[in-house]
């Protein structure tokens, strides 16, 4: 009688365990996560890209040459590169030193009017996508710098 009572304590604790892996273990991770990641990449790159500092044009931050990009042209890096260039391939070497290395879909837009970008890099995002989006203050209006994450 001892041994039987053993044998069925045994078997509810086996379909406790097969019940505990089925449902606990073996669950699909959710892809909130993967959204969520997205977003704080295109935010995180977005910000540190304007914060960063252009060691060949007098030190100065990638907001102030979209700034001037807007406005006036006037400022003329060490290499010879106007403010919209030079900010332009700067963005081209960061992205593809960083979202082309880890396989993402990006469109990257700085804009005062959105169907005419002063700079673009990237591809339109067809499906669903993250986006941040900067306003910079000019003296016109407003310039927007936006990057997209596809996927």
């Amino acid at each position: 009688m001892e041994i039987l009572g053993l044998a069925i304590v045994v078997v509810l604790v086996l379909v406790a365990t097969i019940f505990v892996v089925r449902f606990l273990v073996l669950k699909t991770p959710a892809d909130y996560r993967k959204g969520f990641v997205s977003s704080e990449i295109a935010s995180n790159t977005l910000n540190t890209f304007l914060r960063t500092a252009a060691k060949d044009c007098s030190q100065l931050t990638m907001t102030e040459l979209f700034q001037d990009c807007a406005q006036a042209r006037g400022i003329i890096c060490d290499n010879g590169q106007d403010s919209c260039r030079y900010a332009e391939s700067t963005a081209r070497n960061v992205f593809e030193g960083t979202l082309d290395k880890w396989n993402m879909k990006y469109e990257f837009l700085a804009y005062t009017d959105i169907k005419q970008p002063l700079v673009k890099i990237g591809n339109l995002c067809k499906a669903e996508k993250r986006s941040k989006l900067f306003p910079i203050p000019i003296s016109t209006a407003t310039m927007f710098v936006k990057l997209d994450i596809c996927g």
